[in-house]
């Protein structure tokens, strides 16, 4: 008898035994219609094989196409992410086959860019980019798998080099993939490799229409297209000769997927992808992720230092000083500046980390503060045409704002903290005749079509200042910006998390290298109460590899990822008395069953109170070769129903 292994888009973590009925072909990597419970499900067929069953099987009804919708690669990759980040293997099999794929057989144009005049860019590189080209071309032609780590200072010519390797990549008929942190990023980058390359480029995303997703699947998987420009999922498209694999501002915490399941880390997917096609991976990056910095202390990868510029103008110059007085958000001689600025035409930028007008609306009397019910976070204050209006930034809902303080009932209501909507309309009030673009996630409508407006108005230096989230620390070049001005340079250094100091270094130094990227000289202001951290004076001192080797030594001293593994366990339930005893015995159950663990907690998580449900949180510490079986018998120990469960290797959102 045919026996087909079956696993369905649904959390659990095994396949199931079918009969394959003699008038049906059916191979793994195929879509298959099948009982499942009480109903008819699609799954995916991992395994197939001869055999004599124990109990009589159910027998699989159809196939969804005529061939797999999966390779053999595919699989494998599916099989990877499952066991490396303990997930489902229906979720994962769903993260590479999405629901919106119908069919197989559905006619795909390749869908070309609205192409300007192309653009050759045949400029002398320089000595750094020419190394480094050199030397990953030669990894290239090879046809071996291999790992780089592209080391460049910001505005060193990182883009040229992979435009080039890039076309090097297709020459021969091969698929490149170019991953970014930010679906923002990915339209300026597509549009430039759209009009200096000969062959097919697709845009992927998850703003994009289920239609234009499943268009570009298609067209992956079939081979008609050949450089893919996409954000974290690109990394999940069903390849058919990926020669080359290149993961800009790869230390961006965005490529790890941590809003729903499977929970997995894009650049380990690629690497992973890449040995399995032979490909060459390029992790490029001004500031590495500590993971990828210890790559290259162990021999993983191959590190590739471009020291200098493209152009001649030196590093700009980075100075800290104290916030604005009260009430301001912008310091005297910060303001003075951005007026130096606007009077010589040239453009600003300012970093601040959070969205909307102001983060906290308390009472002056009683100290009551307005949070979210169902979250238990305190509800920001966003400003619109109709006035102010109360947003949670992790459920979505919204309020008028309260006129009255919700405990003690005075009207002694005030806002206070600072987001982009304030300083935006501080510069208006105190830079006169200043023109102000916001850059936040507000700013960006579905498509995306708002932001890319924002990012080429400011561009054509048809704004003067433009005040942002962490987007405009990413890979723009505005090469009219002469000053960055950081409002909070503290605001993540102090966060409970290994990682705060790795992350403020990331953000500050990114964000610098967007001044003075052209012929004039730039500066960076840092307004801080933490001059002496050393995350700050890594920025100032602008030696990276200094600080980078300062923290994977207390990494390794710590035992903190990546010279140790992590996992993290968040307990959810809408009783807060069964959490918490359900959480303790779970983490006494977890002690006794991993002896070779550090086992933390349970302790209650940063944001306690979640859409309703309570979340108590564990911290599981164990050698890197553990990690795996750490993850099977997390998942294996027995909880109520009203428990939920969620597991996290190498957890990246420790709120």
């Amino acid at each position: 008898m045919r026996i087909a292994v079956v696993a369905f888009p649904v959390p659990l973590s095994k396949g199931y035994h079918y009969r394959v009925p003699e008038d049906l072909r059916v191979v793994p990597g195929m879509r298959v219609r099948a009982p499942f419970g009480f109903r008819r499900a699609t799954g995916v067929v991992i395994e197939s094989f001869e055999g004599e069953p124990e109990r009589p099987l159910k027998a699989i009804d159809s196939v969804v196409d005529a061939r797999a919708a999966l390779s053999a690669e595919g699989l494998n990759c599916a099989r990877f992410i499952s066991r490396r980040f303990g997930a489902p293997i229906g979720e994962c099999l769903k993260a590479l086959v999405p629901a919106y794929v119908k069919s197989l057989d559905e006619p795909v144009e390749v869908c070309a860019a609205v192409r300007r005049p192309r653009v050759h860019s045949e400029f002398e590189l320089t000595p750094g980019q020419s190394a480094a080209l050199d030397r990953l071309g030669a990894h290239l032609e090879s046809r071996k798998a291999a790992t780089s780590l592209l080391f460049g200072v910001p505005a060193s010519g990182k883009t040229e080099v992979y435009l080039r390797l890039i076309r090097r990549a297709v020459s021969g008929g091969g698929q490149a993939l170019f991953l970014l942190p930010e679906i923002s990023l990915t339209r300026p980058f597509f549009d430039e490799f759209a009009a200096s390359l000969d062959v097919p480029v697709a845009l992927w995303h998850s703003a994009l229409t289920p239609r234009a997703r499943r268009l570009a699947w298609l067209a992956v998987s079939q081979g008609k297209v050949k450089v893919i420009v996409g954000a974290r999922s690109a990394c999940l498209l069903p390849f058919h000769d990926l020669r080359l694999a290149v993961i800009d501002e790869e230390q961006d915490e965005s490529f790890k997927q941590d809003s729903n399941a499977p929970f997995y880390h894009a650049r380990d997917v690629v690497l992973e992808r890449a040995r399995a096609f032979s490909a060459l991976t390029v992790l490029g990056s001004a500031t590495p992720s500590i993971e990828a910095w210890a790559m290259t202390k162990s021999g993983a990868a191959e590190r590739l230092t471009m020291s200098e510029r493209v152009s001649a103008v030196p590093r700009p110059t980075v100075r800290t000083l104290p916030p604005g007085r009260f009430g301001d958000s912008l310091s005297d001689e910060l303001l003075d500046k951005m007026k130096e600025c606007l009077a010589r035409g040239e453009q600003s930028i300012l970093l601040v980390n959070r969205r909307g007008f102001s983060t906290l609306t308390t009472c002056g009397k009683c100290r009551w503060i307005d949070r979210c019910a169902d979250c238990g976070v305190a509800k920001i204050a966003h400003e619109a045409s109709g006035g102010f209006s109360m947003i949670c930034h992790h459920c979505g809902k919204k309020w008028p704002p309260p006129e009255r303080c919700g405990a003690c009932g005075e009207a002694s209501v005030r806002m206070s903290g600072v987001g982009t909507q304030r300083v935006a309309a501080e510069v208006k009030r105190r830079l006169l005749g200043a023109r102000i673009l916001r850059m936040d996630r507000d700013t960006v409508s579905k498509e995306g079509k708002l932001e890319e407006r924002v990012y080429d108005q400011f561009r054509a230096r048809q704004a003067d200042v433009l005040v942002g989230t962490k987007l405009v620390a990413k890979s723009f070049h505005f090469p009219e910006v002469t000053l960055v001005g950081v409002v909070d340079a503290d605001a993540m250094l102090h966060m409970p998390d290994f990682r705060s100091a790795e992350r403020t270094m990331q953000l500050l130094a990114q964000v610098a290298g967007r001044s003075g990227r052209a012929a004039k000289p730039g500066v960076v202001m840092l307004q801080t109460l933490s001059p002496e951290h050393e995350a700050i004076k890594g920025v100032s001192g602008g030696d990276y590899s200094l600080w980078a080797d300062g923290e994977l030594a207390a990494r390794v001293e710590l035992s903190y990822p990546p010279s140790g593994g992590l996992i993290r366990a968040v307990l959810a339930c809408a009783d807060e008395g069964r959490l918490g005893e359900t959480s303790s015995l779970y983490a006494q159950a977890l002690r006794g069953r991993l002896p070779q663990a550090a086992v933390i907690g349970p302790a209650p998580a940063l944001l306690r109170h979640v859409r309703g449900k309570f979340r108590d949180h564990i911290l599981i510490k164990l050698p890197l070769e553990d990690v795996e079986a750490g993850l099977t018998i997390a998942r294996a120990c027995p909880l109520p129903s009203t428990v939920k469960l969620a597991l996290d290797a190498d957890p990246y959102d420790m709120l």
